[in-house]
């Protein structure tokens, strides 16, 4: 099972240690192109994205799933904060919403 990692320069190295398959990209189209590389060359069970390397991450979603490529887009410290809503995630974690 191969994991592969798309981010910026300054954050891949760390994953590349951990034996990760390395990408650099920054920016929607240039995520899309390396994850059309990656479904290319076939074989990878996962495709990690920093979430601070793309704009619209709904556009990457789509196209990971048009690849047949499973994403995870990964939240980082450069990313833009989310406020939480505690409450809506109790009532889904309980069936409610």
């Amino acid at each position: 099972m191969k994991v592969a990692v798309i981010g910026d320069a300054e954050t891949l190295p760390l994953l590349r240690g951990l034996g990760a398959h390395a990408v650099e990209a920054v920016g929607d189209d240039a995520v899309v192109e390396a994850l059309r590389g990656l479904a290319s060359e076939g074989g990878y069970a996962l495709a990690i994205v920093f979430k601070h390397a793309v704009e619209d991450e709904d556009r990457i979603r789509r196209e990971a799933r048009a690849l047949g490529l499973p994403v995870l887009i990964l939240p980082t410290l450069w990313a833009p904060a989310e406020p939480v809503n505690v409450e809506r995630l109790l009532a889904r974690a309980l069936g409610f919403g």
